[in-house]
């Protein structure tokens, strides 16, 4: 049976359509975008089904790629093409560039470049376009190297592919995948999950990855050092496949933990005793335990709530753990670890400030490495862990975070924050020009932060109704006491995620809508009120559920993240 191209001649509404589904015709899918018809071009050069090249791309977060990026020698993750070609057990990064005629940093840099190398590493790998070769040779791009990880993802990719849906890409794209109801059932149901060779050492792990101590003769992590006093901060610049296939199999790097860009996920790949080589700086190697967070450090629209959430609960395990201080001295991103070659190893992490590190040499590890960006939000951050971020780690206009709840900035030498929880919450201004924080929902404004070691305690703001908020302490200060109230309740909490639609409770018949009290959009992408398509197949209940977990009856196949709102703009000034 082939991978037959005959239904994407129906329309979408009727391959939408069900028995027991509500009659009314569906919106229009939007025009095709530059990205989704160069896939359709380069699949057709090769005699590729269009749509699995696109499925594979929805899995791996490879719509988001930008079409041109500046290549960096040393990132932990380096990817190519909306396929994210990697280096994995099977290096298809290095095939490619083989099969193109061009060098690794070429595709990478161009992704229209690397679409097309994927395109012809996938064909040699399947043999022919018969669909079972092209499914195994899906499962072998992967690069996972186990061939129980690579039949899930094989799964996955063709539940995608089975279901559709609907994806952000690049620059304001939408790509819609329609369904294949061809596509066998069977390919789309995922194995169990290897078993694990190690007890993880914190309960928020959901996937241990066993990770050999060198690939290709080159060393990825080293014996065990029990002095662990830091925790570093990184981002991935890939997907969480493509994060997953390198850093299980690519020589010379390593790290204990990787959140996934939802959170839904986390893994870890060695014992936080062991040496990890995550920081391109071995003493600091030796002392901290490395986070990895999927996501890129140039995207404007940041990191997820629900990513923060669930790398705040990490992060207090191990810091309870180790004993280790919730302070920025010893919770930090790549971007201030010491570059050995340049200065001591041994020196204390950068404390200048985002512009002052990310453009020193002598930082960011041996590689100058800059993650996980200027769109990390610190303040919120270590607001989360109990602890306070730097004067320095906020911009001195007012700046909205990327969930458009609070707003920041460094005045002077004091730290301000502000809640926006009334209707407009935070709006992005342009560059130079202070962001906008709606506080009219009764929270008020927070005290500053007094400067300093052992600095005094903020000066009260006056809320506009409700239950003053705590000022943020410097390092050694005293909280500032929260503003004085003006009467009235306090405001209505912000609805997590900024803007996702809670869906009702799903029944057991047909046309439930939402799945268990399943919440559509909330926590799960990065800048705060996703909205999520959930596809449920059909089944004896809960078919066409939309919404959060399917209800009673059918089965969760995929999520299509197609809307993103707040985006924070950097700002110096």
């Amino acid at each position: 049976m082939r991978l037959a191209r005959a239904a994407l001649s129906l329309p979408l509404s009727l391959l939408l359509a069900h028995p027991g589904c509500a009659t009314s015709s569906p919106p229009p899918p939007p025009a095709e975008g530059p990205l989704a018809a160069h896939a359709r071009a380069t699949a057709a050069a090769e005699g590729l089904p269009a749509d699995l090249l696109l499925a594979i791309a929805a899995v791996e977060g490879g719509l988001m790629l930008p079409r041109y990026r500046e290549v960096r020698e040393h990132e932990d993750v380096p990817v190519a093409g909306i396929l994210e070609l990697r280096r994995g057990a099977f290096d298809g990064l290095a095939r490619g560039a083989a099969l193109r005629g061009v060098s690794e940093e070429d595709l990478r840099a161009s992704t229209d470049l690397g679409t097309e190398a994927g395109a012809l590493v996938l064909r040699e790998l399947a043999g022919s376009t018969d669909p079972a070769a092209l499914r195994a040779a899906v499962a072998t791009l992967s690069g996972l190297g186990d061939p129980l990880l690579e039949r899930d993802y094989a799964a996955r990719v063709y539940r995608v592919l089975s279901t559709g849906g609907t994806f952000r890409a690049r620059d304001g794209e939408t790509v819609v995948i329609p369904p294949h109801p061809e596509v066998p059932v069977g390919w789309t149901i995922s194995p169990p999950l290897p078993a694990p060779q190690a007890t993880p050492d914190s309960p928020v792990v959901t996937v241990w990855v066993n990770t050999p101590s060198s690939a290709g003769g080159t060393g990825k992590w080293d014996t065990s050092h029990d002095g662990k006093e830091h925790v570093a901060i990184h981002d991935t610049e890939g997907g969480w496949d493509a994060s997953l296939a390198t850093l299980k199999n690519d020589g010379g790097k390593s790290v204990q933990y990787m959140i996934d860009a939802d959170g839904s996920r986390v893994a870890q790949f060695v014992p936080e005793t062991t040496v990890a080589y995550h920081l391109g700086n071995y003493y600091y190697n030796q002392r901290s335990i490395g986070i990895e967070h999927v996501g890129k450090a140039a995207d404007p629209k940041g990191y997820s709530t629900a990513m923060y959430d669930k790398s705040v609960a990490l992060v207090k395990d191990i810091t309870k753990r180790w004993k280790i201080p919730v302070d920025r001295a010893h919770i930090w991103g790549h971007y201030q670890a010491p570059n050995g070659n340049l200065i001591s190893e041994s020196a204390a992490p950068c404390s200048s400030g985002l512009d002052a590190c990310e453009s020193n040499t002598s930082y960011g590890g041996a590689g100058h490495h800059t993650d996980p960006g200027y769109y990390w939000q610190w303040c919120q951050y270590m607001e989360k862990l109990g602890g306070t971020c730097r004067c320095n780690d906020a911009w001195d206009n007012w700046n909205c975070t990327t969930d458009l709840t609070q707003a920041w900035r460094c005045s002077g030498d004091k730290l301000e924050k502000q809640v926006c929880d009334g209707p407009a919450k935070c709006k992005v201004m342009p560059i130079g020009t202070p962001d906008q924080c709606d506080t009219s929902g009764g929270t008020g404004a927070a005290g500053a932060a007094g400067s300093g070691a052992g600095g005094k305690a903020g000066a009260p703001a006056a809320g506009s109704g409700g239950t003053p908020a705590a000022g943020a302490p410097s390092s050694g200060g005293a909280a500032g006491k929260g503003g004085a109230t003006s009467g009235g309740a306090a405001g209505a909490k912000p609805t997590a995620g900024g803007g996702g639609a809670t869906a009702a409770a799903g029944s057991s018949g047909a046309n439930a809508v939402g799945g268990s009290g399943g919440t559509a959009g909330g926590e799960a992408g990065a800048g705060g009120g996703p909205a999520l398509i959930v596809t449920a197949p059909s089944g004896d209940s809960g078919s066409c559920a939309t919404g959060g977990a399917p209800a009673p009856g059918g089965a969760w196949l995929t999520l299509g993240v197609v809307a993103l709102a707040g985006a924070r703009r950097r700002r110096r000034r």
